[in-house]
């Protein structure tokens, strides 16, 4: 049995998850809920001995050795440890994990063959890219299923390959409940789907907080909900039915609106004013007041036309004007 006492694990600048507590027996499948991929990555490198915890303890049947649960154990797909890298074909990935498990020397099996015997011929020729979700669900609990020596199998976020959780629990079970080789399964996820009803733990929450198989008190996932490749999902106050409040809470949509419509009559108001205190304020030098004359127009000033006596003077001719004058004052 695994057996899981007030673990916790640190990262570079702050805990990866806190107290976390919870056991499985062989023949059961738990699933574990941690935020977020680096916690759980760190989780499932700690159950299965590849990492050391910051605190607590980790047993397998009572040894709580690091070395016993690394012999006991097998990490599955966990993303950037051992997950089938990217352009890589399906028959070099599975020669690459079979080296990994325990073999009579010189008779380990040939990943044709191997994928052969497993019923997924039709993926050896195949890249990373073209496997569908399903069919690496398929390969990753037949690799599991192949190593005879682990007794303990810790999947890392296997939901991510699956829009439905029908897809890999079914098949997790069945690992855990071989007639042959009962296995403890962990399957460390983001989600709980509301329609498990088996044990379930939330990383850092103790058993005793933790509530029965079915009742998750951390984010349910319905089965529309997938983690897609690690892909991250958006939170409920930040959907279209509300919106995020600074101080912790969620905005609903009415109250939106009626902020909205507040905001409105705020807007209105407050251009009337402004447009009130425009009509009291007095026109400035650049700018005339409304209803005032307007200004005259500046005109040029044309030269003054030039009289005859001027003219008589400048061409030496007798001025025949002041002549006229002269005879009408004697007559």
């Amino acid at each position: 049995m695994l057996t899981v006492d007030r673990l916790s694990a640190d990262g570079r600048h702050a805990p990866l998850f806190h107290s976390t507590s919870f056991s499985v027996a062989p023949g059961e499948l738990i699933l574990v809920q941690a935020p977020s991929q680096l916690a759980r990555t760190g989780l499932s490198l700690i159950l299965t001995g590849r990492m050391k915890p910051g605190g607590g303890t980790v047993r397998w049947g009572g040894d709580d050795a690091r070395s016993a649960l690394r012999r006991a154990s097998e990490l599955i797909d966990s993303p950037e440890v051992n997950e089938i890298e990217t352009h890589m074909r399906v028959r070099d990935y599975v020669s690459e994990m079979l080296s990994y498990q325990p073999h009579p020397f010189l008779r380990r099996p040939h990943s044709g063959q191997w994928l052969a015997d497993h019923d997924l011929e039709d993926l050896d020729n195949l890249w990373d890219e073209e496997l569908t979700g399903e069919q690496r669900i398929r390969l990753t609990v037949a690799l599991a299923r192949s190593n005879s020596g682990a007794d303990l199998l810790v999947f890392d976020t296997p939901s991510r390959h699956a829009n439905h959780s029908v897809t890999w629990i079914p098949r997790l079970e069945q690992l855990a409940q071989d007639p042959d080789h009962p296995r403890a399964v962990v399957a460390v996820v983001p989600h709980i789907s509301e329609k498990w009803n088996g044990p379930v733990a939330i990383a850092g929450e103790s058993e005793e907080e933790t509530p029965a198989g079915g009742e998750h008190a951390g984010p349910v996932a319905s089965d529309d909900e997938a983690d897609h490749h690690v892909g991250s999902h958006l939170p409920a106050s930040l959907t279209t039915a509300g919106s995020a409040d600074p101080r912790g809470g969620s905005t609903s949509a009415a109250a939106v609106d009626d902020a909205d419509e507040s905001g409105e009559d705020q807007t209105a108001e407050e251009q009337k004013a402004e447009d009130q205190k425009a009509e009291d304020q007095p026109p400035t030098e650049d700018q005339p007041a409304e209803n005032e004359p307007d200004a005259p127009i500046d005109t040029v000033d044309e030269p003054a036309t030039e009289t005859s006596a001027d003219t008589a003077a400048e061409t030496g001719s007798p001025d025949t004007s002041a002549q006229t004058d002269e005879e009408s004052t004697t007559s």
